[in-house]
């Protein structure tokens, strides 16, 4: 029994490490925040030298990347609306764009974060950042309120026990911990309305 706690204990002390570098990662790396200024984009007009093709790359392990190709006249690279962008992108109105038509884009190297036409964005890239970020905060807060229980468990040396009607039952850390877990998560799923579970290659408003 005792060999088993101390099993029990080694698997928090691994799940309290892990839950740190999860929480230290998301909050407190300066590259998760959120950022919807768009003051380092570059921003150009071109004209569209065909219509944008709808394409799709396999990563193995890591999934499926969709993406929207893009050339302009002038220009022999190839850009791409990838990523969050690409799932918040107004498809039906995009469909309709065709080669010859002039364009706004704001950038990063080749890929587009906003792309207008006649001053309608097809992209909503404040949507899209926003929602990158809410899904790290997400993950950070999920894990936050089982660093606790993790670091409980490690005071005791033997099995804690309680009593009910007379009899003695081991405290279910395991249990406990799942409940902590799913609790969480529904509590964060109504403190954040704008959080929206994102699904390879599809669409969003």
């Amino acid at each position: 029994m005792y060999n088993e706690w101390l099993e029990t204990k080694k698997q928090f002390r691994t799940g309290l490490i892990a839950s740190s570098i999860i929480v230290f990662a998301s909050l407190i790396w300066p590259g998760n925040k959120i950022d919807t200024s768009q003051e380092d984009f570059i921003r150009e007009t071109v004209i569209l030298q065909s219509k944008p093709f709808f394409d799709q790359e396999s990563h193995g392990k890591s999934g499926t990347e969709h993406f929207v190709k893009l050339n302009f006249v002038g220009d022999k690279r190839e850009y791409r609306i990838t990523g969050i962008d690409y799932n918040f992108l107004r498809y039906e109105d995009f469909i309709q764009i065709n080669s010859g038509d002039t364009l706004e884009i704001a950038r990063t190297s080749n890929e587009i974060h906003c792309l207008s036409k006649n001053g309608f964005n097809y992209l909503n890239y404040a949507k899209a950042e926003t929602n990158r970020g809410l899904v790290v905060y997400f993950i950070a807060y999920l894990f936050i309120p089982n660093i606790p229980l993790c670091i409980i468990v490690q005071f005791f040396k033997k099995r804690p026990y309680y009593k009910f009607n007379n009899k003695s039952y081991a405290i279910p850390f395991d249990i406990i911990a799942i409940i902590i877990f799913i609790t969480t998560m529904i509590i964060l799923c109504f403190n954040m309305p704008d959080f929206q579970v994102i699904t390879n290659g599809e669409f969003y408003k």
